[in-house]
């Protein structure tokens, strides 16, 4: 069976199997050795303990970062996000200073959808930056 054809009946994302046969865990068209261990991946998958445990071994701060970022599909988005949020107070970063930065690391041109993602992400960390600025105004 191909992981195209698994990924349609199963719990776990296409994404996923991507990732699992990238790395040499389990192989494309699928065996039955295979089959059994997704079989016990998706009798795990969703358990919030299993995800407890996991998570437990990050930092509180390695955690929360995680979760600021965990919706943001791609390394390209998560790199400006964290780009963004590591710059200085008062500093600006132009957009096509990062479009091209971008295009350099991960070596691919963006189209308009991309850079539109792009100023989402930049939206969100503005209004992220605004939202602590007023926390923390508070606790003064």
């Amino acid at each position: 069976m191909d992981i195209h054809l698994y990924s349609r009946q199963s719990r776990l994302p296409h994404k996923i199997l991507c990732l699992l046969v990238r790395e040499k865990i389990i192989s494309n068209p699928l065996t039955k050795e295979d089959l059994s261990r997704l079989s016990l991946l998706e009798n795990v998958w969703w358990n919030k303990e299993i995800i407890r445990a996991q998570l437990v071994k990050f930092s509180k701060k390695e955690r929360l970062r995680f979760i600021q970022t965990v919706d943001l599909e791609t390394k390209w988005e998560r790199y400006a996000y964290s780009r963004l949020m590591n710059m200085p107070s008062g500093k600006n970063l132009p957009m096509d200073k990062l479009v091209k930065e971008i295009e350099l690391t991960f070596n691919f041109k963006l189209k308009y959808q991309h850079v539109r993602r792009l100023y989402r992400v930049k939206k969100r960390v503005y209004n992220q930056r605004e939202q602590a600025k007023k926390i923390t105004k508070k606790h003064r």
